[in-house]
């Protein structure tokens, strides 16, 4: 019973890490989240790192292991929200295995009044480097970019 229990186990945690389709789904794996949060400006130094101090706390009780914390300070917003043009930036990045912890902080963050606006993504761990257009195909003679473009320009 036990064998045949761990041998599940092992075709369902394969099964997760190799199928893209819900690699985000699967149970065994750490995944990076980034949280960029708009407080308001008008919060004093003290009160904003307060809301700082309870977001890391939420993220500590949810088991989140913090990577970093970093306060970019009042900026400018692009455009004006609820009458105001600034608001402090600070941004959260956290590594969890419970996909549930964004959803949690997410729902916090709604409700919250020091909070303007806020974003949470899922940072991948593969990083697609340039290596030219991705959409056009490799030319099998060469890789001159003379085809590319229209012709020969001598």
């Amino acid at each position: 019973m036990l064998l045949e229990l761990a041998s599940t186990f092992a075709l369902i945690v394969s099964f997760c890490l190799g199928n893209e389709k819900f690699r985000d789904r699967c149970p065994m794996e750490v995944r990076r989240y980034e949280s960029v949060v708009i407080f308001n400006p008008r919060l004093s130094e003290v009160q904003l790192k307060e809301e700082i101090k309870k977001i890391e706390a939420l993220l500590e009780k949810h088991k989140a292991t913090i990577s970093g914390v970093d306060t970019a300070g009042k900026k400018e917003l692009a455009y004006e929200f609820n009458k105001q043009r600034f608001g402090y930036f600070v941004t959260f990045n956290y590594e969890t295995d419970n996909f549930e912890v964004a959803n949690e902080l997410q729902s916090v963050l709604r409700i919250a009044d020091s909070v303007h606006k806020f974003q949470t993504h899922l940072v991948k761990s593969k990083t697609r480097k340039f290596k030219g257009n991705p959409r056009r195909p490799d030319n099998a003679s060469g890789s001159s970019d003379d085809d590319y473009f229209g012709g020969d320009y001598d």
